[in-house]
């Protein structure tokens, strides 16, 4: 008689509360071989680190014949809910890796709602199912607890298939074992180099900017190289091995500076990382390089206007929760500057474009964009999202201006902070910092077409600059 838990279908689905088992793995062919449930960068290959996306479930089939998979799945939780299906068929001692984004794909394919893995960093349960007999029969399970999760700590069985669980923790600046995650490998492997980030110093670079190249990495064996790869308009190229400047060569920060290049320059790079045995090799990236001599800068972001008339922030005497948002923009330079053709967007979509010809912004203007509506009372340069709305999320947004060849000329992130009910502002006007208009104590929720401030956008030393560029 087989020791298995069997319930029928419905039951498995809808169940909020399981009585602990110890399952019995012996007459399956999949396995549960590995979990990962903190990712703390990119583990999934598509180069952004999501907390949803870049979770991941490891199966191995642990027979000596090939294993049918249709019928098995994975649940998440103690509510049995299910979040991947497989299909198809698995050779003897192969290995598959099942990533959130995975997840997601299967979930919304299948009528299920969009949680991915979901696997809950404060302990939680994984199980492994089969379906094809009719009944659901659990095959295998996973539960861990709050101390076995750690950024980029996976729970693993060595060896694959019938060792213990045990936590592959190198990764932790705390760790206690020299042994590394390995998705869609044998846990007694030893995997290529991880990286952690490549990050950029500054993030768009002008042209009087040298851009520093960042890549936190780590191996348990030891990364022997670094290599950044960049060509300068697809024609100068270089392969500089990147400097070892914090940590160690199993987990450490490798820089590399490229000097200033041309504004309207393209600079594309890739980054290889190396081990004794194996390779990381990133796809090509790329930045095109912002004319230091524009200075136009997003200044002022309102996603939530407040609530009743207050929250009339066009003017037009009707507080619209969609209408009423805006975005400002200020020229924080010394030379007028051409914005025709200019594009805003946001996370989504471009919101707004600028009147194709004569769009010319002083040193010191401001322009505002609303949501639509008819701004009323203003001066200067108002307009109204093309897009029929500018769309920012409360929640969090970005928002980017860029000109009229594409190139990004100014770019501003932001959370929940979002949804208060009030204006986020450059403070002071053109500074590189941002805060709410509460914080800075104003006594306005916004301040569309008018200086955060109450002053000039524009410091007294640049004012003498314009006005010996004008006299």
């Amino acid at each position: 008689m087989r020791c298995a838990l069997h319930f029928c279908m419905l039951t498995l689905l809808i169940a909020s509360t399981v009585t602990p088992v110890t399952p019995q793995v012996s007459h399956a062919c999949l396995i549960l071989n590995e979990a990962l449930p903190a990712p703390g960068s990119d583990w999934d290959g598509d180069q952004e680190s999501s907390s949803k996306m870049d979770e991941w479930v490891e199966v191995i089939n642990g027979s000596g014949s090939s294993c049918d998979l249709s019928g098995f799945l994975l649940l998440s939780g103690d509510g049995r809910q299910p979040v991947y299906g497989f299909s198809g068929t698995l050779a003897p001692g192969d290995i598959i890796a099942v990533y959130g984004s995975d997840a997601l794909a299967w979930e919304s394919e299948n009528g299920h709602s969009a949680v991915g893995l979901s696997l809950n960093n404060g302990g939680d349960v994984v199980w492994l199912v089969n379906t094809s007999s009719g009944d659901t029969l659990m095959v295998d399970s996973l539960r861990y607890s709050s101390s076995e999760v750690g950024h980029d700590v996976s729970i693993s069985r060595q060896p694959d298939g019938t060792g213990p669980w045990t936590l592959a923790d190198h990764f932790q600046p705390m760790g206690g074992a020299d042994t590394d995650p390995t998705p869609g490998a044998s846990n007694l492997s030893d995997p290529p180099p991880h990286v952690f980030a490549v990050t950029r110093d500054p993030l768009y670079p002008t042209s009087t900017d040298s851009m520093r190249m960042i890549v936190d990495a780590g191996d348990a064996t030891g990364i022997t190289r670094s290599l950044l790869a960049y060509v300068i308009n697809l024609e100068d190229g270089e392969e500089p091995e990147m400097d070892l400047v914090s940590g160690s060569a199993d987990l450490g920060t490798w820089t590399y500076t490229i000097l200033p290049c041309a504004a309207g320059d393209t600079v594309c790079y890739k980054v290889s990382v190396f081990d004794p045995a194996a390779s990381t090799l990133l796809p090509w990236m790329g930045y095109r390089v912002r004319d230091a001599s524009v200075e136009v800068r997003i200044n002022e972001i309102l996603a939530d206007p407040p609530a009743d008339a207050a929250g009339d922030a066009n003017g037009d005497g009707e507080r619209d929760a969609a209408d009423d948002e805006f975005v400002e923009i200020v020229n924080c330079g010394i030379v007028p500057v051409d914005m025709s053709g200019w594009r805003l967007s946001d996370g989504t979509s471009v919101r707004h474009v600028f009147p194709e010809s004569g769009f010319i912004v002083a040193p010191g203007e401001f322009v505002t964009v609303f949501g639509g509506g008819t701004p009323t009372g203003f001066p200067g340069k108002v307009e109204t999202a093309t897009s029929g709305g500018l769309g920012l999320a409360n929640t969090g947004d970005v928002i980017s201006l860029g000109d009229a060849e594409g190139s990004l000329v100014d770019i501003h992130s932001y959370g929940s902070e979002g949804g208060d009910d009030e204006s986020l502002i450059r403070y002071p006007d053109c500074s590189d910092a941002w805060t709410s208009c509460s914080e800075a104590g104003l006594d306005k929720a916004f301040t569309p077409q008018a200086p955060n401030d109450g002053e000039s956008a524009v410091s007294s030393s640049t004012w003498g600059s314009i006005k010996s560029v004008f006299k």
